[in-house]
């Protein structure tokens, strides 16, 4: 049985939960990371030397990345293209997502109204992050997708910007006005196994002020 370490109120767990559930796999996710603990023991960093979530286990062998982790299912057990090019075409809008809508959305927006008190924040920061995302999600808004960018099934693109998505339309910051991607969020909303691993009340999180 594959092993998945992380808590689920990690954002960087949800997309392997959730891809793990849609592809029908049999796993156990075990409380690590955060309040949990459990990162800093030397059997963990033999598995991710940085002592970070997610860790996924399969067999004798150990991962970590979040989107290492997605691909290596996706190849092994999912819908992932054979062929070099066609598999490129699917990783660039989650490398695109990992390296422009990532950084602005959880290290700045989340991190200043949720984990930064309210009087300690960086507007400056805020309003910078909002431009970038305004800007990558328009992008993404303007991609094919019938209903989703994997068409009626997800792909590595869907795990890895998807998942994202709960976080990106619940916290309240200023938003590019983009009725496609209103739509591919309520498609993905349609899905259980979103719902059930990607959904997740965040509200916890917030510090005392924030």
């Amino acid at each position: 049985m594959l092993i998945v370490h992380g808590r689920i109120t990690s954002i960087n767990v949800q997309p392997i939960t959730w891809c793990l559930t849609e592809l029908g796999m049999q796993f156990q996710r075990l409380d690590v990371g955060g309040a949990f603990g459990g990162t800093d023991t030397a059997e963990y960093r033999a598995m991710n030397p940085l002592g970070l979530v997610p860790v996924l286990v399969d067999g004798e062998n150990s991962l970590s990345e979040s989107g290492t982790i997605l691909r290596y299912v996706l190849r092994q057990y999912g819908n992932h293209p054979q062929d070099p090019m066609a598999a490129a075409q699917v990783e660039r809008w989650g490398d695109m997502c990992r390296s422009h809508i990532y950084p602005h959305l959880l290290p700045v927006i989340f991190w200043q109204l949720f984990r930064t008190p309210a009087d300690s924040r960086n507007h400056f920061a805020i309003k910078t992050a909002e431009a970038n995302l305004k800007s990558a999600m328009a992008i993404i808004a303007d991609l094919p997708k019938s209903p989703l960018l994997g068409g009626n099934e997800p792909n590595l693109a869907d795990y890895q910007i998807g998942s994202l998505l709960y976080r990106y339309y619940e916290m309240e910051f200023e938003r590019a006005d983009l009725p496609a991607l209103d739509a591919y969020y309520a498609a993905l909303c349609e899905l259980p196994a979103f719902r059930d691993n990607v959904m997740i009340d965040f509200q916890a999180l917030k510090v005392p002020g924030a």
